[in-house]
């Protein structure tokens, strides 16, 4: 019973974030949402008292696949390296996972209104700079002449510029060519120059932590 329940519960997140990804927060309807997970509007008030709670459980959804991702490549990789595979999970993510982009519209079309809500974007860029400290702090990698507010507001435009050109719909391939090639760039003016060649800038070989070949992370 207990997993039955838990896996009506993941088809109406996931119907959820379908629907609020293709028609905004406001437009999506707990009816369309039911229909789509083939489950009955009772069935997803027994899970969700509303469309707020359901949006707030798919803010959360998002949260926890990045924490997860962050910390299962930790365990591959160095801090420095982890940075740079989020920028191509998570571009490669709000390109085609709906739970991201949902997250996203629903961080944007609620923050509007005065709503208080998870911002699916600021966790984003906190995650990623947290990642850029620590490996300014444990792994010295990052240049001494380099400023920690100049390395982080760097950090913050890559993502915040990867977001941009997926939401704006920039084909995957082209979006990780991209963020490749930026990260050329900024390690050359970030990163201790003894260090630098231990860095791949492409996206990562790792599987995700589910297990599924993502095809962010198998390229």
């Amino acid at each position: 019973m207990q997993e039955r329940s838990g896996r009506t519960r993941r088809r109406l997140l996931e119907a959820a974030a379908e629907q609020i990804d293709a028609r905004g927060y406001a437009d999506a309807k707990l009816s369309d949402i039911s229909r789509c997970a083939e489950v009955t509007t009772g069935a997803l008030y027994f899970h969700f008292s509303s469309k707020t709670d359901l949006a707030e459980a798919v803010q959360r959804a998002g949260c926890a696949m990045l924490e997860e991702t962050v910390d299962h490549l930790l365990t591959h990789c160095s801090p420095m390296q982890a940075l740079i595979d989020v920028t191509h999970i998570l571009a490669r993510w709000i390109c085609e996972e709906p739970i991201v982009r949902a997250s996203l519209r629903i961080g944007r079309e609620r923050g509007r209104d005065g709503s208080a809500i998870v911002d699916f974007h600021a966790v984003c860029v906190r995650t990623g700079l947290r990642l850029l400290r620590d490996a300014r702090a444990g792994q010295r990698v990052i240049r001494a002449d380099v400023s920690a507010d100049s390395a982080e507001g760097l950090v913050t435009a890559v993502l915040s510029g990867a977001e941009a050109d997926a939401c704006r719909g920039m084909d995957p391939e082209r979006l990780t060519a991209r963020l490749t090639g930026m990260w050329d760039l900024l390690l050359d003016a970030l990163v201790v120059r003894d260090l630098r060649a231990g860095l791949r800038t492409g996206p990562p070989h790792t599987p995700l932590p589910d297990g599924r070949a993502h095809e962010a992370v198998t390229a």
